[in-house]
C-alpha cells in the first residue's frame, strides 16, 4: 500500500492499456538509402480491475466523548485514527490476494484483484525445501521477460527461510555476522545480491500464503477512485457519528515483470 505509485480511477471498472515491446531481431538491417517500410502497429491490451470499497463506521457518546480518559484527549478522534489504519491493513490485505476481480450487484460487493492474481507468466512451484536456485530461478524468469524486480516479499515464514538459507548453502563464503564487541548476531538476509540484480527482502505479515513475490515495484498503482475521507453522519440521538470510505483498486502495468515462487514452508 505504501510502497507503489498512485494514480487516478475515473470509472468502478478501472481500465489501463498494455503494450510490449517487439522481440529484439539480429537480422533488423537496411541498405543504405533504403525505403522505409512502414509498420502496422499492434493492438495495445486493454486490462481492467475493479474498484473495491473499504469501510468502517464509528459512534461516540456524548458521555465518552466528554469523559477524562488516560492517554487520551478525545474518544471520537481516538476511533477515526485507529479505524483509518485499520481501513489501510485491510487494504494491504487485498492487494496481495488472487481473488479475480468482481463486478458487484445490489447484494454482491465489488473486489480487486491482488498481485497473486494478476502474475501468471512467472510462476513456479517447488514441494520441497527452498533453495537458493529456487529464489534465483523466479528471478531469471522475470528477467528473461523484461523485468527487474526490487523486492523479494513474503510473509515471516518466507522472510526465516530466506534468511537461513544464508547457513544452508555448503562450500560457498555465505556467513554470518557477528560482531562480538556490541554482541550483536545478525542472523537476517535483507538483501539479496544475485546474477539478476539486488532485491530487498521485506516482509510482509498481511501475506498469508507461503509464496516469494518477487516484484518490480514501479509496475505497480493504487489507483484511487476516493482516496480515503471521513463522513460525519447524521445526528440521531446523544451520538456522534463517523464513516471512513476508500474506493481503490489494483493496477499493474506488466505482470510479466514480476514472478511469484509457491514453497513448502516449513
Amino acid at each position: 500500500f505504501s510502497g507503489i505509485g498512485r494514480t487516478k480511477a475515473t470509472a468502478v471498472i478501472h481500465e489501463w492499456l498494455t503494450h510490449a515491446l517487439a522481440a529484439a531481431a539480429a537480422t533488423n538491417v537496411v541498405v543504405e538509402g533504403n525505403e522505409a517500410s512502414l509498420i502496422t502497429p499492434t493492438t495495445l491490451t486493454r486490462v481492467t480491475n475493479s474498484c473495491q470499497i473499504n469501510q468502517k463506521a464509528v459512534a461516540v457518546s456524548g458521555t465518552q466523548d466528554a469523559v477524562n480518559k488516560a492517554g487520551m484527549s478525545k474518544e471520537l478522534a481516538y476511533r477515526v485514527v485507529l479505524h483509518g489504519k485499520e481501513i489501510k491493513r485491510d487494504i494491504e490485505t487485498a492487494l496481495l490476494q488472487n481473488t479475480q476481480a468482481l463486478t458487484g450487484s445490489t447484494t454482491i460487493a465489488r473486489r480487486l484483484n491482488g498481485v497473486a492474481g494478476f502474475v501468471v507468466t512467472n510462476t513456479t512451484t517447488i514441494t520441497t525445501a527452498m533453495t537458493v536456485a529456487d529464489v534465483n530461478g523466479i528471478l531469471e524468469d522475470c528477467w528473461n521477460e523484461g523485468g527487474d524486480p526490487d523486492i523479494l516479499m513474503g510473509n515471516g515464514n518466507t522472510k526465516r527461510l530466506i534468511s537461513a538459507l544464508a547457513h544452508s548453502v555448503t562450500g560457498t563464503n555465505i556467513s554470518w555476522d557477528v560482531n562480538s564487541a556490541q554482541k550483536q548476531f545478525v542472523s537476517a538476509v535483507d538483501i539479496w545480491d544475485g546474477d539478476f540484480g539486488v532485491q530487498r527482502v521485506v516482509p510482509n505479515r498481511f501475506d498469508a500464503t507461503l509464496t516469494v513475490k518477487a516484484l518490480q515495484m514501479d509496475y505497480w498503482k493504487l489507483a484511487e477512485l476516493r482516496p480515503m475521507a471521513i463522513t460525519q453522519l447524521a445526528k440521531t440521538g446523544d451520538t456522534e457519528k463517523r464513516m471512513l470510505n476508500s474506493e481503490c483498486t489494483l493496477e499493474c502495468r506488466a505482470e510479466n515483470a514480476n514472478g511469484i515462487l509457491t514453497h513448502a514452508g516449513t
